[in-house]
């Protein structure tokens, strides 16, 4: 009988794993008020025991509701920073209240009133963010899993998250002039209806700007020239098809570039919500920056890095303790390599010179002694600095070649843990060679001694 519960309980993980939720309904938004309303309904639900719900924190629930709307469900919510910083995490408490009820399909009614941060001398200094509903005045920006606009189903004990669905939204803003949203074309209107049959992470931008178009790739508010339009859409283009040829993987959809600005005082980015790449910053030039003939080479690695994520977030989500320095480092350990390759020599060695200077006199615990992300400690110098640095030292050991093949496997193996273990197999089963995995094991993963130079990273 136990095995039989066991075979069960497997072939229900399979189905959740396997079923991608669905996303229905209207949503109306104002950009000058800060608010937005919606009405959406999520069906497709995968049968998952230890579930959140993941709605942003700003919205207030009107009702959770069943399918014909004819029951409003009791609910509990609870806040979790390890499963999300920007939202409350909703359930359903079964019959006995001991466990989790989850139907098939849910209705949703929440509104949310959030800043209109226009005015930079009252806006703070940092207070901005990916995960950030960001209204400028001009525009709003709410990305699909961080942000968590319309609800996200997430898997606790597997650690996945739904945030990648089918969807057939409408969007009404009365004071828009254009609306987007990942996986449909964006409109030059005040409403229309969105939809995609392919899994999206659902990244949202609308508000005043134009919408322009060449070589298959969108460019929202960028103020780009049509030149520069084609300039950039030609290095993009460059970098994807090095991608291509080094992982042996097709690249998905085109990106879609946007830009806006920031609402608070000193923050630039780059993040990816892909396909969108989105530009935050108070520079009037904008991606201008990453063509420019002066500023090009500075500019153009941030750029690689967050066109890598469609390989290392999108292609394949990494979890574990170890998803997050997986995802990050290996985007960046790409950019580092598409910079030497098609950027500046100088820039690459420049940029490997600055992490190694930064992990000077610095102590950090080794990747196969990481066991939860408060391990990285700070986690931008883990995840950016030294994890890259550690595997250009691998690739001294193995050669570029494995490395490429190594990522291929990462991105590809069959598995539903990510973690230390799967890191390791996939490298043995590249390598074929037991003695040179011990290698890279005790000396790379376990007991790492940092070059203090690139000459010195480049004789290991």
């Amino acid at each position: 009988m136990k095995y039989t519960l066991a075979i069960i309980a497997a072939l229900l993980s399979s189905l959740a794993l396997a079923k991608t939720p669905t996303l229905k309904g209207s949503m109306t938004l104002s950009v000058k008020q800060g608010t937005i309303d919606a009405d959406f309904q999520l069906s497709d639900i995968p049968p998952i025991e230890n579930y959140l719900i993941l709605i942003n924190s700003g919205m207030n629930i009107e009702y959770l509701r069943n399918e014909q709307e004819s029951v409003n469900y009791d609910y509990k919510k609870a806040y979790n920073a390890t499963y999300s910083n920007e939202s409350f995490g909703y359930y359903l408490p079964d019959e006995t209240g001991d466990a989790k009820f989850l139907p098939e399909t849910l209705s949703f009614k929440y509104t949310g009133k959030y800043p209109v941060i226009a005015d930079m001398s009252k806006a703070s200094d940092h207070g901005d963010w990916k995960g950030n509903i960001a209204f400028n005045g001009k525009t709003v920006r709410a990305d699909g899993l961080q942000a968590a606009w319309y609800p996200v189903l997430y898997d606790v004990d597997n650690d996945v998250y739904y945030d990648k669905i089918s969807y057939d939204i409408s969007i009404n803003c009365s004071d828009c002039q254009s609306i987007y949203v990942n996986g449909s074309q964006p409109i030059a209107d005040q409403s229309g209806q969105f939809s995609s049959n392919m899994p999206t992470s659902l990244m949202l931008f609308a508000g005043d700007y134009d919408i322009t178009e060449a070589r298959g790739s969108l460019f929202l508010n960028t103020n780009l020239s049509a030149e520069q339009v084609t300039e950039f859409a030609s290095m993009s283009a460059a970098f994807v098809e090095f991608y291509e040829n080094q992982l042996n993987i097709p690249y998905g959809e085109k990106p879609v570039l946007i830009r806006t600005t920031p609402v608070a005082k000193k923050k630039n980015w780059l993040f990816v919500s892909y396909p969108a790449v989105v530009y935050i910053t108070h520079a009037q030039s904008g991606f201008a920056d990453f063509i420019d003939a002066e500023k090009s080479n500075f500019f153009q690695p941030f750029y690689a890095h967050e066109l890598a994520h469609y390989y290392f977030a999108n292609y394949r989500m990494f979890n574990s303790a170890l998803g997050d320095m997986i995802m990050e480092s290996f985007s960046e350990y790409l950019a580092m390599k598409i910079t030497k390759a098609l950027v500046s020599e100088e820039r690459y060695a420049a940029m490997v010179e600055e992490k190694l200077n930064a992990l000077r006199d610095v102590d950090l615990p080794a990747i196969s002694h990481i066991t939860s992300p408060a391990d990285y400690g700070n986690r931008n110098r883990y995840v950016y600095t030294y994890s890259p640095i550690i595997w250009l030292m691998v690739e001294q050991e193995i050669g570029e070649d494995n490395m490429y093949a190594w990522m291929t496997e990462l991105l590809t193996a069959d598995t539903d843990s990510t973690d230390y273990e799967f890191l390791i197999s996939t490298l043995g089963r590249v390598l074929d060679n037991d003695e040179q995995l011990n290698t890279i094991k005790t000396q790379y993963l376990s007991d790492v001694q940092i070059p203090e130079s690139l000459d010195e990273l480049s004789r290991q």
